[in-house]
């Protein structure tokens, strides 16, 4: 997916405020998927936030959502739906995911009980 300037820029703030790398927590079912939480990493993984970031990765949100949407391999939004996990890597714009895919099945059969069969006249 190409970045687009502002796209670009933005990470580029984000790298000047030492953050490596964007934790993205997404999940969809039914019709509707969404990004449930998002959060900026340090280069030892630990949590770290300004008002500037927050706003640049605010802004970043559509941009992160449509990545999702091509880089995720099974139908996260539709049906039974998915969720997990993915890892936004600024230095080399590497996207790591995690993916959990939930699946429906559904089941009918008939059994004979054991015994004889019920006659009746």
């Amino acid at each position: 997916m190409n970045l687009k300037i502002k796209e670009r820029m933005l990470i580029a703030a984000l790298r000047d405020s030492n953050v490596y790398k964007v934790q993205l927590s997404y999940s969809g079912e039914g019709d509707d998927g969404c990004i449930d939480d998002i959060e900026a990493l340090d280069f030892n993984d630990k949590p770290i936030d300004s008002e500037q970031i927050r706003k640049s990765i605010n802004q970043l949100d559509e941009y992160f959502y449509t990545l999702l949407n091509e880089m995720i391999e099974y139908d996260w939004i539709n049906n039974s739906g998915g969720s997990g996990t993915a890892i936004f890597h600024l230095t080399d714009l590497k996207l790591e995911i995690d993916h959990y895919q939930n699946f429906q099945e559904n089941f009918q059969y008939e059994k004979l009980t054991s015994g004889s069969p019920v006659v009746t006249l």
